[in-house]
């Protein structure tokens, strides 16, 4: 009777690989945990299993996703639910996203391996991209600390402004756009 229950059991599975900075692991552990909570209500689902790794090049998530049969995981996959708190995990990363499926009674996936350094963005992208992060925050500086520059020599004021300005870009604009720009970004 056990063997024939085997047979009948088609159990498929998703991997998904993953990589995000360090400063995002946690974010990215706390949305998987969200994701577990959903799966946990849909049909066929039977379980989670996640590995967490510090990859040196930023922390790396491993995540299995178990269902009873093809259906139920194809099911699943096009959830409203589900884009959504995937595209939240798909956000953080800062490499190429790996995804394989498999099936059968005899699930292998090919080794995954992350790649060693992410591809950048296109030039015009990263160009726009520090236009957009530099020309607001500069005309901004510029009216705010001109009470400041207009006392001091023009290059010195200009030096102010720059200090400011590039530790602004460089701690929050440029990861923050780049965070939200994530997925045009990196399409080519």
């Amino acid at each position: 009777m056990v063997t024939a229950n085997l047979m009948n059991h088609d159990p498929s599975c998703l991997l998904v690989a993953i990589r995000v900075r360090d400063v995002d692991a946690d974010r990215c552990a706390a949305a998987i945990a969200t994701m577990n909570d959903a799966l946990a209500k849909a049909d066929g689902f039977s379980s989670l299993d996640v590995i967490r790794r510090h990859g040196g090049l930023g922390t790396d998530f491993y995540i299995l996703a178990r269902f009873q049969s093809g259906p139920a995981l194809d099911a699943w996959m096009q959830t409203k639910t589900r884009k959504a708190l995937l595209s939240r995990i798909e956000a953080l990363a800062i490499t190429d996203i790996s995804r394989q499926y498999a099936s059968g009674s005899n699930i292998w996936f090919e080794p995954v391996s992350m790649p060693s350094t992410p591809k950048p963005p296109l030039l015009w992208k990263r160009w726009l991209t520090s236009m957009l992060a530099v020309y607001p925050a500069l005309i901004l500086l510029v009216y705010a600390l001109r009470p400041i520059t207009t006392q001091l020599p023009v290059p010195l004021g200009l030096l102010l402004v720059a200090i400011i300005l590039t530790g602004l870009s460089t701690a929050f604009i440029v990861p923050w756009l780049t965070r939200r720009l994530h997925t045009w970004l990196v399409a080519r």
